[in-house]
């Protein structure tokens, strides 16, 4: 029975694991904060430290990047950019001429920032983070015009390979390149495609776990709670590590139901909130959960059985009752022989002509008298029967 309890609760702790996860996620004891979740105390911004300004924009969407500052990659080649004019938007260039593929390796955000991106029109406004898997992190985007007008727009949260994949759908709508399979009208054809299939769409992009897009909004709050940092490991080997893109859009883009160009300068007050997990269950539970359940269900028709096979052969039987076992007689009182009385014997009617009469006695039984058997007398043996066999039939004796 004991063995039978401690599987019952063993199983159940496992399946309400991840409900404990959700009540334990946040320390038990929290200071007094405000009831804003992005209110709090923030800490100045090391820049390329802890998280890095990045930007892209229409004067500079030509596909071609400084991917290596050495000339022994390219020799004399010389690529041909539109000229650069700062004027056109508040983004500096700094911001959108990056070196892709040296990027700088960014700490875990564990503390609480502010800051403002002043986004131009038909561009787009990143910050490039390292959310850490050990904090909560709450994020909080308000957009305004530089007169305090709020403003319609669009922001996404991405991975690194989702970025990417972003950054080429705006470079295709900008520019004419080989790679935008027809300058990205072919696209803008599949934009149609339902949230839920966009994962499926070589051509598309999507957001961060398909959720964290939100468009045609002026506010948005956003918590995220990461199960184990995004590092990938592929088949060939090696890492990929998948940094967090959190980006305004003031372009229409492919999407739909995406908001339209605002025509003006966005300023973007971003506030991130960072809180302490007391509590972080490692990803492979949900596996165990799932895999709990299966094997329950296969072995709940056996358990089954079994008790539907064991419940007539109890050990006690009840104490009253007439059907008898092999263990225990039957209770029923043992038989007693009981002679029958005799019936008085007849009594003879008298005449009527007799004066007196008296009943005869009984007549007393005679005994046999046996002659007297003299022990040297011979008495000859039975004399045994001779059976002829008959071979007609052969089991006659």
């Amino acid at each position: 029975m004991s063995v039978r309890w401690f599987g019952v609760f063993s199983l159940t702790l496992i399946l309400l694991a991840p409900l404990l996860s959700a009540a334990f996620s946040t320390p038990l004891v929290l200071n007094a904060q405000a009831a804003d979740p992005c209110q709090g105390d923030t800490q100045a911004i090391e820049w390329n430290t802890t998280m890095q300004r990045m930007s892209e924009v229409p004067h500079y969407s030509t596909g071609n990047y400084g991917y290596y500052q050495d000339d022994m990659y390219y020799g004399n080649y010389e690529t041909e950019e539109q000229p650069v004019n700062s004027s056109e938007g508040p983004e500096e260039p700094w911001m959108y001429q990056q070196n892709k593929w040296n990027l700088p390796m960014l700490e875990p955000l564990d503390t609480s920032h502010y800051t403002t991106m002043l986004i131009g029109n038909d561009s787009v406004g990143a910050l490039r983070l390292n959310l850490s898997a050990n904090h909560r992190t709450t994020i909080c985007v308000t957009l305004q015009d530089t007169d305090g007008n709020p403003v319609v727009g669009d922001v996404y949260l991405f991975t690194s390979t989702e970025y990417d994949t972003y950054v080429t759908s705006y470079e295709c709508a900008h520019t004419s390149s080989w790679y935008c399979y027809g300058d990205g009208e072919l696209e803008d054809a599949l934009s149609d495609i339902p949230p839920e299939w966009r994962s499926w769409n070589p051509l598309g992009w999507k957001s961060y776990r398909d959720a964290h897009e939100y468009e045609g909004v002026t506010s948005v709050n956003l918590a995220l709670n990461l199960d184990r940092p995004e590092v990938y490991t592929p088949l060939w080997g090696g890492s990929d590590w998948q940094d967090f893109y959190l980006v305004v859009d003031t372009w229409n883009n492919v999407h739909d139901a995406d908001a339209d160009a605002p025509g003006v300068t966005v300023a973007a007050d971003v506030t991130l909130v960072t809180t302490q997990r007391s509590l972080v269950l490692p990803s492979y539970t949900v596996a165990l959960v799932f895999m709990a359940m299966l094997l329950g269900g296969l072995a709940a028709p056996f358990i089954l059985n079994a008790r539907y096979m064991k419940a007539g052969m109890a050990s006690e039987m009840p104490a009253s009752g007439l059907v008898p076992s092999l263990e225990r007689p039957a209770d029923v009182p043992p038989f007693q022989h009981h002679q029958a009385p005799l019936p008085p014997p007849p009594v003879p009617v008298p005449a009527h002509d007799s004066s007196s009469w008296a009943p005869e006695p009984p007549a007393q039984p005679v005994a046999a008298v046996l002659p007297p058997v003299d022990s040297t007398m011979a008495v000859a043996p039975p004399t045994p029967v001779v059976v002829e066999k008959s071979y007609d039939n052969p089991f006659e004796v």
